[in-house]
């Protein structure tokens, strides 16, 4: 099953090792509707020979997707493949970018349907049921999520997200909240399609956890 398809109209600008491509504005001064940051720093190690005293290094990447109430959609993602055993503070299990590492920076603009689709979605009970997922195995990625609410701002913690997991299973608003985002993600920096746990998720069901 897929969710939320959106049509590829990305404005894109690429930095990349640190140097601007383009100069368009990445800042909009618009209020953040929806916030999610992704960290995946649990990949499998990969050989370097650059690397000493074990030739292997680790692979992090990070993103940050964040919808404007203008509509306006900025999206970063970054990565960093630290020597096996390299130390760094805080460590890169903990953080959400990574400094110098490689970097990009797409731009997007929903269009009315999309943004009005959006704002019903992230009105659901369910949604705004959603409270953080702390798991101890091993998941497909962490996330921070952040919702402006008219009293508040809903955050959502996620760490070592289990898909197949029974609460999300029972209660899957927070599978469909995290794949709408990235799915925003890929189309706003044509990256493919989104993973199976995405596209096979288990259709809302409106219960909200007690």
């Amino acid at each position: 099953m897929g969710i939320y398809p959106l049509p590829a109209r990305a404005l894109v600008s690429l930095l990349i090792g640190g140097t601007f491509l383009s100069c368009a504005d990445a800042h909009p001064q618009d209020r953040p509707l929806l916030t999610q940051y992704e960290r995946h720093s649990r990949a499998p190690t990969r050989p370097n020979p650059l690397c000493k005293p074990s030739p292997y290094e680790t692979p992090v990447t990070y993103s940050e997707l964040t919808v404007f109430d203008s509509g306006e959609v900025v999206y970063r993602t970054s990565a960093v493949a630290p020597c096996l055993g390299q130390a760094a503070d805080p460590p890169w299990g903990l953080r959400w970018d990574a400094p110098g590492g490689s970097k990009s920076l797409f731009r997007y603009k929903l269009s009315g349907l999309e943004f009005n689709q959006l704002e019903m979605f992230l009105d659901r009970a369910d949604v705004k049921g959603i409270s953080s997922f702390m798991n101890a195995g091993p998941g497909v990625g962490d996330f921070k999520i952040a919702i402006t609410r008219p009293d508040g701002i809903q955050n959502i913690d996620v760490l070592s997200l289990m898909p197949d997991h029974v609460q999300l299973l029972k209660y899957p608003a927070l599978i469909h909240l995290i794949c709408k985002a990235k799915d925003i993600g890929r189309v706003v920096s044509n990256s493919g399609e989104l993973p199976s746990w995405c596209r096979d998720a288990r259709p809302l069901n409106g219960q909200v956890p007690p």
